[in-house]
């Protein structure tokens, strides 16, 4: 759907202490090289198409140098059952831990043709999390300003068909519900930091695979992961949320008569991860699950 906005909300959506708002800008600078490189791997591909993103996770892993982020964008380019039935034969069920990668698995990442398109984010142990710069009263007071910006998107969306008049509701329960957690006296800060690391990472991908391919739909895959299921997928909500802040920062967009800044973003679909069970896209988790693994053994050094 297309929701419109006003500019000054963007001013005031950065009170407070230091949050991953302040991070959305230079998440831009710092990707822009890969959004280059992007555009140029998949300049094949037309505008308007489909693609998904996948990611799984290494954190709080005490025998590893590092805590990690990994998402690995997949093409359009077969369709989810084919490439789920490669990569099952080419893979177990959990290779964080393996000694021997499956050749499958390495090939699929690093074929030559433009299929995939893998992005990692990778952060040291000692920094804990950016525990010294995401602090929980940081985090609790963006709350409101989010709370406020849902609200006007309520108020200047236009009606849509896809559009349940009765999201808007759920996304700020789910925020407010989040802000009582951060409020509690035995605060999970970690996990906290974790939800606010892994929505703004994603909104970054979101807006490079849109930078880059003109995307016309957008599908996020998650490894099932208490970040993710925590307050009923709020993640989900916040990488929403910060992808609309870094589209409106783009420069030429369009305004309503009313000064209203209009964002045609993709539709963006998040994939529900099964409670229970086994993962439904498990072959397509083991992507990003080999790369996080991996990387999280890395040190400074590259040893």
């Amino acid at each position: 759907f297309s929701i419109a906005m006003s500019q000054i909300l963007f001013a005031s959506i950065k009170r407070g202490g230091k949050i991953v708002v302040d991070l959305l800008p230079v998440f831009i600078k710092a990707s822009k090289t890969i959004q280059q490189l992007m555009k140029q791997w998949f300049s094949g591909y037309p505008a308007g198409m489909p693609w998904t993103i996948v990611s799984d996770y290494c954190i709080g892993d005490e025998g590893k140098k590092n805590d990690v982020f990994s998402f690995v964008v997949i093409a359009n380019h077969d369709t989810t059952d084919n490439i789920s039935a490669y990569l099952s034969a080419a893979a177990p069920n959990d290779i964080k831990n393996v000694r021997q990668i499956p050749l499958g698995l390495k090939q699929y990442l690093t074929c030559p043709k433009p299929i995939t398109f893998s992005v990692s984010f990778v952060i040291d142990r000692d920094a804990a999390l950016l525990r010294d710069y995401l602090k929980v009263e940081h985090m609790a007071s963006f709350i409101p300003d989010a709370c406020e910006l849902i609200e006007t998107f309520r108020r200047n969306s236009p009606p849509s068909a896809s559009l349940d008049p009765a999201y808007f509701d759920e996304v700020l329960q789910r925020l407010r519900t989040f802000e009582k957690d951060l409020a509690r006296k035995q605060v999970n800060a970690k996990l906290s930091r974790q939800i606010h690391l892994a929505s703004g990472f994603a909104a970054t991908m979101f807006y490079l695979v849109t930078q880059a391919t003109g995307a016309g739909y957008l599908r996020w895959i998650s490894d099932r992961d208490k970040l993710i299921e925590h307050n009923e997928t709020v993640v989900y909500d916040l990488a929403y949320l910060y992808f609309m802040l870094m589209s409106s920062s783009l420069p030429d967009l369009e305004h309503t008569a009313e000064g209203l800044l209009i964002l045609d973003l993709p539709k963006t679909m998040f994939e529900l991860p099964n409670p229970t069970g086994k993962h439904r896209f498990d072959p397509l988790i083991r992507l990003p699950d080999y790369l996080a693994g991996a990387l999280a053994d890395i040190g400074s050094d590259m040893s």
